[in-house]
């Protein structure tokens, strides 16, 4: 009879258990519950004239011969976003502020960040930033030297 690796004990290990008998999803229910309680609490009781900063939605490609990032800003005028190359670091910031009569709607209001550790190195005279109907789009040619480089954003007609 071939014996159970579960259930056979030496003495010098001990033996495992069911992993219901470590984790009881009860309590790890009632831990998660609690926890988004707080978090709820927390941001009910921040006001809301309060600054925040946020983190755009964004996305990275690699093209074979470019770095691609996309970052949607929608309603963010291009003078109210930097766009930095920092050795081979990207960071795109700025600031929103659609603060308004009514109170219908949410306002957002606040900076903004994003960055990413670019992999490769990049030309940073080649580097070219758009921002077209609220999705900015900062292409990075492989090669070159890592430098520092405050980054235009131009506009285009399409």
């Amino acid at each position: 009879m071939a014996s159970d690796p579960t259930r056979r004990n030496t003495g010098s290990v001990p033996a495992r258990q069911a992993w219901w008998t470590v984790h009881d999803p009860d309590v790890e229910l009632q831990h998660l519950w609690g926890e988004v309680s707080r978090l709820f609490e927390r941001a009910s009781v921040e006001p809301a004239e309060v600054p925040r900063s946020w983190m755009p939605v964004a996305e990275e490609e690699d093209r074979g011969d470019a770095y691609v990032v996309r970052a949607e800003l929608p309603g963010i005028p291009r003078e109210r976003v930097a766009v930095e190359l920092d050795g081979k670091e990207l960071h795109i910031s700025g600031s929103v502020d659609e603060s308004g009569e009514g109170g219908a709607l949410s306002r957002r209001k606040g900076s903004f960040s994003y960055g990413i550790r670019v992999p490769g190195d990049v030309n940073t005279e080649g580097i070219k930033a758009n921002l077209r109907d609220g999705v900015l789009t900062v292409i990075l040619p492989k090669s070159g030297e890592p430098a520092r480089r405050a980054i235009e954003i131009g506009v285009t007609d399409n």
